[in-house]
Order: structure tokens, then C-alpha cells, then sequence
């Protein structure tokens, strides 16, 4: 009406208003995350008629399946088609549904239209109307597809272990925490053969326990048994350290217990027999080493590699008039000579830093009475037990009477000398002699091995004849190395040059021991160049140092290993044969000592194989008369290469072909 206002806006309706919008808002939030849950599930939803014909499918089982819905719906479950695998699991599937039973979790698996593999988890509740007439199925199916890879992978784990624990050199048992055997491994069984019939899952911890009792050792009277299942039980309450279990049959088992997060015990058991038995001979030489040490007529002493006093005997007490007590309290350098004193300091420096090493020298002690006395002082490093540092024994012979006989020691050094070459000089001259009657053992040997006159009627005859052959083998090949250097050392060793073609002569030397290569199992390989040039040197020496090379790589190289020998000419025109293989190798610091007459490296020795230690002393003074040099390079487990250089000077540039 004319001249009315309209009344104001009531502002509690306005708030309602916002209050209902962010209400829907909310709900309209929620919903979005409940539509959210099937495609973070992987569900999708399906429905069927009376009939068990699909009827509807929701949206994620094309994405879930890879199939397009229109293929599945109007067919039963039967025509969709009958799952890969499991077929009677399927029938009941098929008779829940031709019941109308509910049903939960039904899994099978098909192939998707990309030939894949997929799992799917299905569940169904029948639909009955008011009147108890069946409507069809409502249900929800799960692509469980990555599930299940998680389980097979799982589950191959799981039986690698198993696998993997089965080959496990030390014996594993695990029991769970109320003490049940979960799980043993065949090597346990095997070290406890009397009770292995009880080492199946489900048994206790207890009567497996007291069962192996009687199988150990000492005999046990019921009492002792009784103790000792008590102090077992109190260590498997709180398992420290290792046990050691010594058997009737002589066997010593080692068990360790170890207890998991779960409650759970496991238990690692190893045979030590073997370690036990040594640890025994090892503290039977070390009380052997302690009676020798203490009752030894010469002085000794053990000594840190800073000089610091250990240990020392009486002998060794009375030769520098201090007790055992005062010595203790000292150093070596406060009883050594002080024109002396930085030598020692300077080989025991040597001796710490290589960790090993043998000295022998002399030094002038000063007593506690003030008097100089001189030692023939020999040391050598004291390997050191894990966790601890090296030491150094010390063995002093007192030799203060000698200086008074240098000069009939002197007389005796030139004597010796002239009897060394007397010597040389003799095995120079009897190199026809000494070989002859050895050509006629080997060549008779080999001529019974042969059975030529017949077949040996006791076949230990074959055995002495086979070590008569290889001994006198041996012997002759030491002779000859031993009238090679006699000759060198008598100087009656010229050369006689010509122009020698190094290709032959190596070919010459593979061929020659081509069929011991053979028998060792050892790869034998030569790679030099056609076009090397000619040599001018003594054929024979050359060809003697192919030979030594071949020889010595061959012995020193196991089964299995590879021997190459090579010539290559250098930047500076000089000839260079190469001798390699894949052998035991030599220390660093060995070096220079098998370059030496009757040098052996010390793993030679440890390896127990024989030789003269003058093959590389041999070649090492035939190609010091040509003017050129050896080299050695090693590494100890993998390999030693030795260079042989004829200098520049011999190369024949200009050869005739």
C-alpha cells in the first residue's frame, strides 16, 4: 500500500540459511569420500535377477577388470565363463548361487583382455522380498590381484629360507616363546643324531633337553643331572655367550642362544671338534714354548716393539746381571751400548712396520756392574693374538770371547773361501761324472715302468720304480743347476754369440713342457710377434733361461692356472721376454732374497713345494754376462711376472731372413 515500508530482514533467518548450506557442503564432502573408498579398495559393486543374470555393474569394473560391462550384463555367472584354476571350488561357487546361499571371499583368477593374470576376492547376500521370494544377488568384488603377488613373493621368501637355512653349514633351531620347536635345520639333525626324532615342529624345548643329556659328556649321576638342567635353564632365561658341549662320542657341539623381539629363542650350533682339538695342541706347544723358554742355556727375552720388557729367562738375567724385577721395570736401549742404540731402535722399527722379519746381529750390552759384554742377539716377530700388538723374542748368545779369535776367524773366512772354489772348481770339472750314472737310474727306471721285460709280479715294484724315476729326476735337475752356477761361479762360462730367433726358441721351450703343463692342469701359452727381431746372444744360456723361467712358473702355479711367456721389443729397441703366471706368489720383501743362491720364498715352503731355490739365480747371472737385467713383480695369492732385458745393443736390426 501507498506510504507502507517493507518490513526489515530478520538476520536469524539469513543465518540459518548459511548454516544449512555449509551443513550440505559438509554432507557433500563425506559423500565424495565414500565414493572415493571402492577405487581405493579396488571394489566394485555388481547386482544380479532372479535368474543370477547381471544387472548391473557400478563404474570400477571396467577399470578393475579391463572387461567393458556390456559383455557381462543379462549373463549368468556360469555363461561369463569358468575360472583358470580350482574347478571344485568353482562348483560350490556355482551351487552357493543355485541355493541362494550367501557367500564370502570366493577367489579366482582370469586372464584380462592383455593376456595378464588377475585375482579377484567376490562376496554375495541372496535378496528375498517381503513375501520370501528370491530377488536376486547384491554383492561387492576386490581386485586382490597385488595382494596375492604380495603373498606368492612372501611365501617364496619364506621357502628360500627354509631352503637357504637347510644348507646352513652351522645347525639352527627356533622355537617360539611358550618354547615349541618351530623349525630345524638339516644340519642340526646331523649333529645330534641320538635325538632326531625329537627335533620335529611342536616339540618342547625342556624334553629335547633333558632327552640329549645322556649322550653327553661327562656321566652324570641323577643329581649332577639335575644341576646341570638347572643351570641350563638358567641360561636359556637369559642366554650369554656360548656353550660348549662335549660328547660321548668325542664330538664337541658349540651352542649359541640368541633371544628375539618376540620371545622367541633361536639357537646356532656348529661342530668345533676340530678348532677344540686344535686350541688343545696350540696350548700343548704353548706350554712346550714356555718349558723350552724358561730352561734354555742361552739368554731370552720378549720384548714390545717399544723395547718394553715381557718376559725373560734366567740365562738371560745372568747375562746382563739384572733380576727379573729390575728388568721389568727397564727398556732394552738402558742395557745396550750407547754406540749401539740407534741400530737396535732401527730394526725394531723395521720389525713393526712390516709385522714381521728375523734380525740377526751383534750388540754390546752394559751390564749392572758396569761391564761390556757382546751378544749374538737374533730376533724375530711374535705373531700377535686378535686384538693384540706384535712382539719381538730375543735369543743372545754370549759371544765376548770371540773378539779375541777374529783374526783365526778371519784366517778361517779365506780358507772357506778358497774350499768354496775348490769346490766350484770340482763340480765344474765333474759335471760328466755326476750325470752319467744318473742318466743310466733314469733311463733304467723308466725302462721297468715300461714293463718292457715284463710285467712287475708285486705292484709296489711299480711304486719304487716310479719314485726312483721322479727322484732322480729331481737330482738331475738339481745337479744341473748346481754344475750351471758351479760353472758361473768358476767363471768358465763364455759366451758364444750368434743370431738367435727368440720366436723358435720359445715355441721350443712350450713344446718341451708342454706334456708337464698337461698333467698339472695348467694352461701353457706363448705370444710373441712374428715380426721380433733377431738376437745377438749365447743360444744355449737364452734358451737355458726359457727354460728356468717355464720351469719354475710351472711349479709354482696350482691347478688349474696359466703360464704365458712373451717377447716384445721396447721403446728403447731392447728384447724383452716375460715370463707370467697365475701362481702362489712372493712377498714384496721376499724379493730380493729368492734372487739369491738356494733362496726360497716362505711360501714355497708353506705350500711344500720342492726346488733348489736356483732357477732365478741362474738366470739372473746368464743375463747378467749379457749385459741385461731381471725384474720380478708379484703379488702373493694372484701372480708373479719376471722380465728378462736384453739390452738395446743386442737387437739385430738389420736380419737376414
Amino acid at each position: 500500500m501507498a506510504g507502507e515500508s517493507n518490513p526489515p530482514p530478520d538476520p536469524t533467518q539469513a543465518t540459518d540459511m548459511e548454516a544449512l548450506q555449509a551443513r550440505l557442503a559438509s554432507l557433500e564432502a563425506e559423500l565424495e569420500k565414500l565414493r572415493e573408498v571402492p577405487r581405493l579398495a579396488r571394489l566394485w559393486r555388481w547386482e544380479t535377477d532372479s535368474e543370477l543374470r547381471f544387472s548391473y555393474l557400478s563404474d570400477e569394473f571396467r577399470t578393475e577388470t579391463g572387461y567393458d560391462p556390456a559383455g557381462f550384463l543379462g549373463k549368468t555367472r556360469a555363461e561369463v565363463g569358468m575360472p583358470r584354476k580350482d574347478v571344485a571350488a568353482w562348483h560350490r561357487h556355482l551351487d552357493d548361487l543355485a541355493n541362494h546361499r550367501p557367500f564370502f571371499d570366493y577367489r579366482y583368477s582370469y586372464l584380462d583382455p592383455d593376456g595378464k593374470e588377475r585375482t579377484v576376492s567376490v562376496s554375495g547376500n541372496p535378496v528375498f522380498d517381503a513375501e520370501g521370494r528370491f530377488q536376486g544377488y547384491r554383492g561387492t568384488c576386490q581386485n586382490i590381484t597385488d595382494q596375492v603377488r604380495e603373498v606368492d613373493t612372501a611365501n617364496i621368501a619364506a621357502m628360500r629360507l627354509v631352503q637357504a637355512l637347510d644348507l646352513s653349514s652351522e645347525g639352527i633351531v627356533l622355537f617360539d616363546a611358550d618354547d615349541r620347536m618351530v623349525l630345524c635345520n638339516s644340519r642340526h639333525r646331523a649333529l645330534f643324531p641320538h635325538i632326531a626324532e625329537l627335533l620335529v615342529p611342536g616339540n618342547h624345548y625342556f624334553d629335547i633337553l633333558r632327552a640329549n643329556i645322556q649322550n653327553l659328556q661327562p656321566e652324570r649321576t641323577p643329581e649332577q643331572v639335575e644341576q646341570w638342567l638347572a643351570y641350563r635353564i638358567a641360561y636359556h632365561s637369559n642366554p650369554q655367550g656360548t656353550l660348549t658341549l662335549p660328547h660321548r662320542d668325542g664330538r664337541v657341539i658349540t651352542l649359541r642362544e640368541e633371544r628375539l623381539a618376540d620371545g622367541a629363542t633361536l639357537v646356532i650350533t656348529s661342530d668345533a671338534t676340530e678348532i677344540t682339538r686344535r686350541d688343545a695342541k696350540e696350548a700343548r706347544k704353548e706350554a712346550l714354548f714356555r718349558l723350552l723358554f724358561e730352561r734354555s742355556p742361552m739368554g731370552m727375552a720378549v720384548v714390545d716393539m717399544k723395547g718394553r720388557y715381557i718376559r725373560m729367562n734366567d740365562a738371560y738375567c745372568r747375562f746382563v746381571g739384572y733380576s727379573r724385577e729390575e728388568l721389568m721395570q727397564m727398556v732394552v736401549r738402558d742395557v745396550t751400548h750407547p754406540d749401539d742404540a740407534v741400530a737396535l731402535e732401527q730394526r725394531l722399527s723395521v720389525q713393526a712396520q712390516n709385522g714381521h722379519g728375523e734380525f740377526q746381529f751383534e750388540k754390546r750390552y752394559i751390564t749392572k756392574s758396569g761391564d761390556i759384554v757382546v751378544g749374538l742377539m737374533t730376533t724375530a716377530v711374535i705373531s700377535p693374538t686378535e686384538g693384540g700388538d706384535p712382539q719381538v723374542i730375543a735369543q743372545v748368545i754370549d759371544v765376548t770371547e770371540r773378539a779375541a779369535a777374529e783374526d783365526e776367524l778371519r784366517s778361517a773366512k779365506e780358507e772357506a773361501e778358497i774350499a768354496n772354489r775348490a769346490k766350484s772348481d770340482f763340480l765344474a770339472n765333474m759335471s760328466h761324472e755326476l750325470r752319467t750314472p744318473l742318466n743310466a737310474i733314469i733311463g733304467f727306471s723308466e725302462v721297468m715302468l715300461g714293463e718292457y721285460f715284463g710285467p712287475f709280479d708285486n705292484p709296489r715294484y711299480r711304486d719304487y720304480a716310479e719314485d726312483i724315476h721322479a727322484s732322480g729326476r729331481h737330482l738331475l735337475e738339481f745337479i744341473d743347476d748346481l754344475l750351471d752356477l758351479a760353472k758361473i761361479e768358476a767363471g768358465r762360462l763364455t759366451l758364444i754369440e750368434s743370431h738367435v730367433h727368440v720366436a723358435s726358441l720359445v715355441q721350443g721351450a712350450i713344446r718341451l713342457f708342454a706334456d708337464r703343463a698337461e698333467s698339472a692342469e695348467i694352461e701353457l701359452t706363448n705370444d710373441v710377434p712374428p715380426g721380433l727381431p733377431h738376437l745377438l746372444a749365447d743360444e744355449r744360456m737364452t734358451r737355458q733361461i726359457l727354460v728356468n723361467l717355464i720351469s719354475n712358473a710351472i711349479k709354482f702355479t696350482p691347478a688349474g692356472g696359466q703360464v704365458s711367456v712373451s717377447a716384445v721389443q721396447t721403446a728403447s729397441a731392447a728384447i724383452q721376454v716375460l715370463g707370467s703366471a697365475t701362481g702362489i706368489g712372493i712377498e714384496p720383501e721376499e724379493i730380493p732374497l729368492i734372487r739369491q743362491r738356494f733362496g726360497r720364498a716362505s711360501r714355497a715352503a708353506k705350500h711344500k713345494i720342492q726346488g733348489t731355490g736356483l732357477g732365478l739365480a741362474i738366470i739372473d747371472s746368464l743375463i747378467g754376462l749379457h749385459d741385461g737385467e731381471m725384474e720380478i713383480e708379484s703379488w702373493p695369492g694372484r701372480g708373479t711376472i719376471v722380465r728378462v732385458t736384453f739390452p738395446a745393443g743386442r737387437t739385430v736390426r738389420a736380419r737376414s731372413v
